[in-house]
């Protein structure tokens, strides 16, 4: 069996949307908050999670909830502190490990099909 490799550092953030809407339903005002987790992930309006390396995004996934839908300029904004946060994430993991370990630990992710045992 082998160790997954990996050639640079995957981070992950989540953003989330409070606003505020008129009579008929349109948006006029959010604020933005990254890194959400539990009652703001649940009681946001909108709940959006980037993955990538330094390289660029390698996932994302959008949830509207009890609005109707987010306009252009929103998910501009969103995916602007969705980056911003994820470089930052990086930044400190690459402050803690700069780059892969030449030897795996004991408890990594391995591949492969062993029918001995």
């Amino acid at each position: 069996m082998t160790a997954v490799p990996v050639s640079s550092a995957v981070a992950g953030v989540a953003c989330g949307l409070v606003c505020q809407e008129s009579d008929d339903g349109d948006i006029v005002d959010y604020t933005l908050l990254t890194d959400i987790s539990g009652i703001e992930d649940s009681l946001g309006d909108m709940d959006f999670k980037v993955a990538g390396t330094r390289h660029g995004i390698t996932a994302c996934q959008l949830d509207v909830k009890r609005i109707r839908g987010v306009t252009l300029p929103i998910i501009r904004d969103a995916l602007q502190a969705a980056t911003s946060a994820h470089q930052t994430v990086l930044d400190v993991m690459d402050s803690t490990l700069s780059e892969p370990r030449p030897e795996g630990k004991n408890n990594r992710p391995i591949y492969g099909m062993n029918f001995s045992d």
